[in-house]
């Protein structure tokens, strides 16, 4: 990790949370039939980037264009960021229940996932 701008962790906090609202903020939940106990949540190109598991109540992001891209922007290590983002999910997607989240699921089967509306 290079520079570290942020003087004080509360400082990189809002940081990543601001990040995170303005990238991931208005993702769009959609089902499929295959997974009937997963909500998948979309952007605008319909790419998959997170999984919440409603069963086990446990949520997936996409390890390349979540965990990666805040990795490289921020000096931040991994459990602290899945704290910040279980929080974060609970606040703005009101996923008061969740239990878990991981950076650890593979995004190989959302490939064949395709979604028609």
């Amino acid at each position: 990790m290079g520079y570290n701008i942020f003087e004080d962790r509360p400082q990189l906090v809002r940081a990543v949370i601001l990040y995170l609202n303005m990238n991931f903020g208005n993702l769009k939940p959609k089902t499929h039939l295959k997974i009937p106990k997963s909500v998948f949540y979309v952007n605008s190109d319909n790419e998959i980037l997170m999984e919440y598991d409603t069963h086990h109540n446990i949520l997936w992001n996409h390890k390349i264009r979540i965990w990666l891209k805040i990795e490289s922007l921020f000096p931040i290590h991994r459990e602290e960021f899945n704290l910040i983002m279980k929080q974060w999910w609970k606040d703005s997607y009101n996923m008061k229940h969740l239990r878990e989240f991981s950076t650890c699921h593979s995004e190989f089967r959302w490939i064949r996932l395709r979604f028609l509306s």
